[in-house]
Formats: C-alpha cells, structure tokens, sequence
C-alpha cells in the first residue's frame, strides 16, 4: 500500500512537471516577438533589398515573405529551404522581379529546433512593406522646354510606363558635376525650376523613379539629357550708338550682352514717335551691330532701345527692353579765322537742347571742353589755358546735348574738324 501511495505520488509530480514545460515552451514562443524597423535598403529592375531591427533570443531566423497581394492570398514567395530553415541575418533580397512594380514583404521572426524533427516555433509576423521595383531603362520621351523667366525655367516630358515619380538634377551649361542640384517630383510631367541665375543657360538630366508608399525611390539606371536651356535674357545694359560721321548714314550699336540670349532686337524711333523707324535683329552670340539706311539722315535726335531673345520649344521669347538711349549725328563743322579768335559754326541738331565745343591742338587726343551754349556759333579764343597762335593748326568738334531726366545725352564726337589759325 505504502508503495502505491508513493507511486502514484512519483506520477503526479511528472505531470506536473510536464505541465510545467508545457507552460514553459509556449512562454518561450510568446517571446520571440516580431521584426520591427522593416525598410526597402535597395532595388534594381528585378531585385528588392529589404533590411529589419535583428530580435533578441538564442537561434533566432527569419522567414520573409512576397507578394503582389498586400493581404498574401496568392502567389506569394518566401525564403525557407529544407527543412524550414530561414535567414539568420536581419536582411535579404528577392529576385526574378518585374521591373516597375510595387510588392508586399513582411517578416516573421521563429526557432527551428534542428534535427531530427525540424520543428518550428514561430513569433509574431511584421507590419507589411510596399517595396517597389526600378523602372526599366529608356529614354523619356518628348522632353522639351516649354517656358522660361528670368530666373526659372519649365520643363515637360511624356510620363514614363512604370514610373510614378522623377528625380531631375541641373546645372549650369558647362558646368560638369560642380554645383549640381538635385529634385525629387511627382507623378508628373512637366515642372518649374525656380531660383535660377539670371541670364545662364542651364543643362538638366531627368530619370524615372518607382516611388513607394514609404517614400523609397527605385531609380532607373537611365536618365535623359536636354541641355542649353536659357532663362529669359534680363534688361539690355550699356546700350550705346554712334554714327560713324556728320554725313554718314551708317549706324553702329553696341551692348552688354546676355549668356542665355541667341540674338538680339533693337528699334529706333523719332524723339516723339509711336511707330519704329527702324527695327531689325542681331543672331548669334554678339554684342553689336551696324547698318546703313536712308531714315537715318537728317539733324536730329532719335531714342534707341535693344532687347535680347531667345528660342524656346522653336518659338522666340522676348527679355526685357533697354532703357532708352537717345542719339543723333555729329554736328558739322565750319571754321573761319577771325582776329579775335576762330568762329565755329555749326548745324542745327533738332532736338537738342545746347552744344558743347571741344578744341585740341593734336588730332587724336587732348580735346578739352570750351564751352556750352544754345546758339549754334562761338568764337573759341583759347586752346586749353593758351590763346590761339597765328600759323598753328587747330582741331574743333562740336556735341548736342539733349538731357532726359537726370541723364543727359551726346551725339556722336568721333569727327574733328581743323584749321590753321590766322590773325
């Protein structure tokens, strides 16, 4: 009896003990926990790379899972091998993608218990990731400039298959790889790039991305190119004109010019005119031009401005005009010795509001103020602090000054007139 007692007493603690592992194992399995930190750390046109926070506990492995389902009803993929066994690092890949495409990853962390029976405890599956696919390599088509200011220009494309974002990068034209700027779009096709240097042509290169629900950006390993995009030239600056003397009817321009322009307009004007006398073009990289033409004859100032142009899309954009400048021809010249000095006379310049008198005593240089007057003659009496010398030869221009505002403006003095003085 006494033996029984102890028996049955021996077979309840091993069931007890039974139990007890029991409760212990499943413990064991309720911690195992789950994968969090799952991100996309890389792709191709059929890859993903997928990287997760490791979980603490002894002969931890990972199963993970794809599909094109994000609730896994079908299809799906994962990467155990024989036996059940599973990744032992916190990252991997999947292959034989379709380029372009978004999928669903999660992961679940288990145990395996080995051989000879394999069995697996398994931890609590991850959050689902998209992940996505770069798009496949090609050119983006129809990309083209559509539309400029002075510091921004607008771009527009044919949205790619398979992408649903861009990244475009530019720089200035030339420029290589210093001072590139990057941009990531939208599913869009086309954008405005603001900030931009005034009067700089600009280089842009555009690639399709697969953008996930993350943020992660598949690019394609193809980019397209559209270079020498200008901005809108800016005011024309330093716009000067001069004809080349009294009597000639050539015309020459200058400017400062613009590095985005491809050519230049300018227009010419009477002092009070509502319709251009003249009006022309300038292709090319300059920074002048010349011609001649009959409306230019006559005493008389004409107002000038110039702006530059650009070809956008094959259609010319127009910058900002010039200030006006206001010019006319020299006036001519006659000398007559007289014994209180040398008379200069000279034409009428309509327009003008007074002339000044120059004198040197050498041809090409050396020329200093005598006088300003509104009349349109004056006896000039010295050159420079000397008085004039019998039997020494003189040289005399003579400028109208018309005055706008604060600034005043000069015909042409490129001509001298001379004479040798006799009392």
């Amino acid at each position: 009896m006494e033996k029984r007692k102890r028996f049955i007493k021996l077979c309840t603690i091993m069931v007890v003990w039974v139990l007890f592992l029991g409760v212990s194992m499943k413990s064991e399995a309720a911690t195992i926990g789950t994968a969090g930190g799952l991100k996309q750390t890389g792709a191709g046109t059929n890859r993903v790379d997928i990287s997760w926070d490791a979980v603490i506990g002894n002969q931890i492995q990972y199963k993970m899972e794809l599909c094109a389902n994000k609730k896994f009803v079908s299809g799906v993929k994962d990467n155990l091998g024989a036996n059940n066994m599973g990744s032992t690092a916190p990252n991997g890949s999947f292959y034989g993608l379709t380029a372009g495409k978004k999928y669903y990853v999660r992961v679940t962390p288990f145990t395996n218990s080995g051989y000879p029976d394999y069995q697996c405890t398994w931890g609590t599956p991850s959050k689902v990731l998209e992940v996505v696919t770069a798009p496949i390599g090609n050119k983006i088509q129809n990309l083209r400039q559509t539309g400029a200011t002075e510091t921004s220009v607008t771009l527009s494309w044919k949205k790619y298959s398979g992408a649903n974002a861009y990244q475009l990068t530019y720089g200035k034209k030339g420029s290589g790889n210093n001072g590139k700027r990057t941009i990531n779009l939208g599913n869009v096709k086309s954008c405005t790039i603001k900030k931009l240097s005034k009067n700089t042509k600009y280089d842009f290169k555009i690639c399709p991305v697969n953008k996930s629900a993350s943020g992660y950006q598949a690019l394609s390993n193809f980019n397209t190119a559209i270079s020498d995009c200008p901005v809108l030239p800016t005011k024309v600056k330093e716009v000067r004109a001069f004809l080349w003397s009294p009597t000639s009817n050539y015309l020459e321009i200058h400017w400062k010019k613009s590095e985005c322009a491809d050519g230049y307009k300018y227009q010419i004007y009477t002092e009070n005119g509502k319709k251009a006398l003249i009006s022309g073009k300038k292709s090319g990289d300059s920074d002048n031009t010349y011609f001649s033409s009959e409306k230019l004859k006559g005493n008389r100032f004409l107002k000038l401005r110039v702006q530059g142009l650009v070809e956008i899309n094959g259609s010319v954009k127009q910058g900002t005009w010039s200030d006006w400048i206001y010019f006319s021809r020299q006036p001519d010249v006659e000398l007559k010795s007289t014994k209180s000095g040398m008379k200069v006379t000279w034409d009428k310049v309509d327009g003008a509001d007074n002339y000044t008198v120059y004198v040197s005593n050498k041809r090409k240089s050396g020329y200093t103020k005598v006088a300003s007057t509104t009349k349109t003659s004056m006896v000039v009496k010295k050159c420079g602090s000397s008085n004039l010398k019998s039997g020494k030869q003189y040289y005399f221009m003579v400028a109208a000054n018309k005055k706008i505002g604060k600034k005043t403006f000069q015909s042409t003095r490129n001509y001298c007139f001379w004479q040798t003085y006799r009392k």
